[in-house]
């Protein structure tokens, strides 16, 4: 058998190849709101403002700077991959692409598992600019 599935005994489902672009272009949204937002916005400190951190330490808080634009970047990046192979190779059911996928998820959960550990509020930092 070829690496493509036979189409008439495997077709894919629609719904899960819409759910997967969907979180895929969610990713693409998150990925652009961390590299865009500016840091002050999306950084929680405690006792005083971005613009007090920034003047104590300006260094330390370039690089926080870059961090954020450069994990936005590689978000960006990944979901826009995640999505062309959602929407091309998955849909046409390529067996490889089911497994390249499981990417999504393995990435979603492992932050999710980091920020409960952290005991870290996203809705917090995502939220209140919108309430």
């Amino acid at each position: 058998m070829t690496s493509q599935m036979v189409f008439e005994e495997n077709r894919v489902p629609r719904a899960s190849w819409i759910i997967l672009a969907a979180v895929a272009i969610s990713t693409i949204l998150s990925g652009l709101y961390v590299g865009l937002t500016p840091t002050g916005s999306q950084t929680e400190l405690s006792g005083r403002t971005w613009e007090q951190f920034a003047a104590a330490d300006p260094e330390v808080a370039r690089i926080y700077s870059m961090d954020l634009v450069l994990l936005g970047i590689s978000l960006v990046a990944f979901a826009i991959l995640g999505t062309i192979v959602t929407l091309i190779p998955y849909r046409q059911g390529e067996r490889w692409a089911w497994f390249a996928l499981w990417l999504i998820p393995l990435l979603h959960g492992g932050v999710a598992l980091r920020m409960l550990y952290d005991q870290y509020n996203a809705g917090y930092v995502y939220l209140r600019r919108f309430l």
